[in-house]
């Protein structure tokens, strides 16, 4: 086993033992995680020189024993610890929080993270700890949340979405570089943490030493560094041959940290990273540019050898410029990110440890684009759709939106000094936190929405010139007939080609369009939580007991949740046994309450008559539903969890079994309210089931460490929490909606089924709602996930490697093409039947891949104690296919890409 020996001083000098228990106090409920079980192996005592100023009395010497600290937890918590070595080692790309979690045993990350534009993308991407989406992970930076319920799931497919903005479940981008360490937890989560029913993050922040520290950092990658897999579909005609993008990514960031007096410490961080790229938009070359800011203060003030405060303020926006990639005049910007704030005050006393924050938070989220949106039909003067194939034109956008969060919060944390009963020790902890938050939605002007565009060659606009386009010809039919010298004869394919090859427009108008109104919708939440927790521990044994309250004045339920885990030391405290049955409540409510208060979309139509189209006016069955959450529980999950530690090869063996049971999760119920409007209401049919086997093996020694995960999971959601079917249909087999939904809440999802030949395909379309289609893609977790990762420093070179393998699974994949759909009735007198135009989805086939990333670091020391460290870091270094382009598409992945960065530290 590898071992660690420190040696203690002890002196009668009231200064070291004031400074040993202000230390203590800085941090003791981490530490206490982070540091393995010491064992005292020699203790005496040595003479001190009577004539220095700090001791007066003998020194005692003792040596303490202990197995170096690796990420496995040596508690009953399912908790995973990265230090800061490891942060720096296992930091490729952009550098982000959730970017190094995947080296962790089970974390899966979603369907975007290997996409061809996450080389320039600045955005995370969203991760999953326990077979949840991304948004039921908590986080929290410096005991303050960070989790934003601005975040909407439909942005894992679409950036532009139509009824809402992009988000992310984190408010801010956390850069890595402001991270002292991070704590992951999967299971066995303490009663004091609540609010989810995934995983938890817990990232603490720097803090300053004892002396000036300062240094800059500076790291780029580019176009030239960057290598692609074109592919090309099937049926790809050869035109327009893919370009790969031009683009180029910085980033740069600078500290400072200096003790200001004896007891007060500053750290000043700030980052800034860069992304511009190149995209082809329908056959051009045009430019996008993201941003994102990170700024950190923090001040530590001990104001006596027992109590500690500090105040930091975290700023960290970022903005993006894009467009769409498939629509004419689809330019739009989203900005977000936003601040917090937090004062914090340790206290040590004699009967406790006593921690109490006041935070505030202010989270945005907005969008600034066209607000009209067409899906013409692609056919000549609306044709740019033949550059993707499609059937439609798209042009335009959604609207402008702007999103609000502001959250004031007060907790306090009391751990109770150790007690002794019956012969084990009790160790009592218990807090409460109160929360207010403010949400607002503002759609700042009204969206409209054009589809199922009608062909008439014979149309007359009538002013209309948004909406409808007249037939336009190169040359009128007489002029052509007297070059030619005889009449057009339509039935000769000559003449039928040079009839079709004279249009310059054809006639195409809307008989339909959704509205969005302006309006705005504001909601407050207020929260109370609470929690007792005690820890008993006799002999081998170790038995946590805990159980946490949870109230807001929305749903008005009181929420128990129990928490149970213990943990016995066997085979000479060389293996331990850890069992836990923990139940998790959901964070849910303000997203409720604000979707209840937003005004809903309505339809407008107009008829043709005498080949003129006349005054828009309201459908009859209008379009648009609201929401309506009363009498609803808090979705929930319950956890059952069994591991087994081994001390091996001088780290940790770990095998684990992980079960969460989701129950109570809110659905969809299509319906009407009291005055006719189509509503869906919530309730509390859904459920889904998680299961994991893990095996890891995480050591650390003098120079290095390494780590090994492999994870097998299944997991199966329940089709009561699906809406099912948006259509029914009629004796004669026509459908016809059933529901009043948003246009853009519809698409199609593509299923191909094989003969055993592989000579024949049958294609099948499903009409679904986009709230099914990510409920279909959290059942498509990755089977097998595994990870090898090793880190390591000899003399001036720093090196790190990470491999990654991801099982095969089942995948949806955009196709940028769109399938129409005709309804059974009219919309109207006087209108054509309406046919409207979705989006196509396939489901295909993922084949497993695997990764392998690297980083070289060499450091040199110049002169007055600067130190010089050039970096290379290195991903997918051996160029491998990650299938993030479906067989049938034609696109571009990601391969081998290089970061090179220079460092100064003094």
């Amino acid at each position: 086993m590898q071992y660690l020996t420190f040696i203690a001083l002890a002196c009668t000098s009231l200064t070291h033992v004031a400074a040993a228990a202000q230390s203590t106090v800085l941090d003791e409920a981490s530490a206490a995680e982070r540091t393995p079980a010491k064992v005292i192996a020699i203790s005496h005592y040595q003479q001190c020189k009577k004539n220095t100023d700090t001791c007066s009395e003998n020194i005692e010497i003792i040596e303490v024993t202990g197995q170096r600290p690796n990420p496995i937890s040596v508690s009953s918590q399912g908790v995973y610890t990265l230090d800061r070595k490891m942060l720096r080692d296992y930091r490729f790309g952009n550098g982000n929080l959730n970017d190094v979690l995947g080296v962790l045993p089970g974390v899966q990350y979603g369907e975007t993270a290997y996409a061809a534009d996450q080389v320039s993308n600045i955005k995370p991407s969203e991760v999953s700890l326990a077979g949840t989406q991304g948004n039921a992970t908590g986080y929290l930076i410096d005991g303050l949340s960070n989790n934003s319920n601005l975040n909407n799931d439909s942005a894992n497919f679409d950036k532009n979405l139509a009824q809402d903005v992009s988000g992310h479940t984190q408010a801010v981008f956390l850069n890595l570089d402001l991270i002292d360490h991070l704590e992951v937890y999967d299971s066995n989560i303490p009663a004091k943490y609540g609010n989810f029913t995934g995983g938890l993050v817990k990232a603490e922040t720097r803090k300053a030493g004892d002396k000036l520290q300062f240094g800059i950092n500076y790291r780029q990658t580019s176009d030239d560094w960057v290598e692609y897999h074109k592919l090309y579909a099937p049926d790809f005609s050869g035109d327009n041959e893919l370009n790969s993008a031009i683009f180029n990514k910085r980033d740069l960031s600078t500290y400072i940290a200096t003790p200001l007096t004896d007891k007060l410490g500053f750290i000043g961080q700030f980052q800034y990273t860069q992304s511009q790229e190149s995209l082809q938009q329908l056959g051009q070359t045009r430019l996008q540019q993201q941003t994102n800011y990170n700024g950190l203060v923090k001040l530590d003030y001990a104001a006596t050898a027992n109590d500690d405060f500090s105040f930091s303020f975290l700023f960290a926006p970022y903005k993006g410029d894009y467009f769409d990639v498939n629509a004419k005049n689809s330019d739009y910007n989203i900005e977000g990110g936003g601040n917090n704030a937090s004062l914090t005050w340790q206290a040590d006393r004699s009967w406790a440890y006593i921690k109490t924050q006041l935070g505030y938070s202010d989270s945005r989220n907005s969008k600034n684009t066209s607000s009209i949106r067409y899906a013409w039909l692609n056919i000549p003067g609306k044709d740019w759709g033949n550059i993707d194939g499609s059937i439609t034109s798209l042009e335009g956008g959604f609207g402008d939106i702007e999103k609000r969060q502001q959250t004031v919060s007060l907790k306090q944390d009391f751990e109770l000094a150790s007690k002794t009963w019956l012969g084990a020790y009790s160790n009592l902890s218990f807090g409460y936190e109160l929360a207010q938050q403010n949400s607002v939605f503002d759609r700042l002007e009204d969206a409209i929405v054009y589809n199922g565009a009608i062909v008439s060659p014979q149309i007359d606009c009538a002013g209309y010139a948004l909406d409808c386009i007249e037939t336009r010809l190169y040359q009128s039919v007489a002029d052509i007939e007297a070059k030619l010298g005889h009449a057009l004869d339509l039935s000769n394919p000559d003449d039928f080609l040079i009839y079709q090859n004279n249009f310059a427009t054809t006639g195409q108008y809307f008989q339909y369009r959704q509205i969005t109104p302006k309006s705005t919708a504001s909601v407050k939440l207020n929260q109370l939580s609470a929690y007792v927790e005690n820890e008993f521990e006799w002999q081998n044994y170790s038995l946590n007991l805990g159980v946490r309250y949870d109230y807001n004045d929305f749903l008005k339920n009181h929420n128990f949740a129990p928490r149970l885990r213990g943990s016995v030391s066997v085979f000479n405290d060389q293996g331990k046994i850890v069992l836990g049955a923990n139940r998790y409540y959901a964070d849910d409510s303000i997203s409720y309450k604000l979707n209840q208060a937003m005004q809903p979309s309505y339809t407008e139509v107009r008829a043709i008559y005498q080949q003129q189209p006349q005054q828009w006016q309201a459908q009859l069955s209008n379009r648009g539903y609201r929401y309506v959450y009363s009498d609803l529980k808090t979705p929930f999950s319950d956890e059952l969890s069994a591991a087994y530690r081994h001390q091996l090869l001088g780290g940790t063996l770990e095998l684990k079994w992980l079960y969460r049971e989701q129950q109570d999760a809110v659905n969809r119920v299509k319906g009407t309210n009291d005055v006719g409007e189509a509503t869906l209401f919530g309730a509390n049919s859904g459920s889904s089931r998680y299961q994991r086997y893990t095996l890891s093996w995480m050591a650390t020694y003098n120079n290095q460490h390494v780590e090994f995960n492999v994870s097998h999971a299944t997991n199966t959601t329940s089709r009561e929490q699906f809406d099912g079917e948006p259509r029914s249909f009629n004796g004669d087999g026509d459908a016809f909606l059933d529901f009043s939904y948003d246009d853009n809440e519809l698409v199609f999802l593509r299923s191909d089924h094989y003969d055993i030949a592989g000579s024949t395909n049958k294609a099948n379309y499903y009409l679904v709602t986009r709230h099914d289609m990510e409920l279909e893609k959290q059942d498509f977790n990755r089977p097998v996930i595994a990870n090898l990762s090793w880190g390591g420093q000899w003399d001036n070179w720093t090196l790190s490697a990470y491999a990654r393998y991801n099982g095969g699974q089942d995948a949806i994949y955009a196709t940028g093409k769109t399938q129409s759909i005709k309804e059974a009735s009219n919309i109207c007198d006087g209108c054509a039947p309406n046919r409207r135009e979705y989006p196509v989805y396939r489901i295909e086939k993922r084949p497993a891949f695997w990764l392998l990333n690297t980083s070289v670091k060499y450091t040199v020391a110049v002169a007055n104690n600067y130190q010089i460290t050039l970096s290379f870091e290195a991903e997918n270094i051996l160029n491998k296919r990650t299938y993030q382009i479906s067989p049938y598409n034609t696109g571009i992945e990601l391969g081998r890409r290089f970061w090179l960065g220079a460092n100064i530290n003094y």
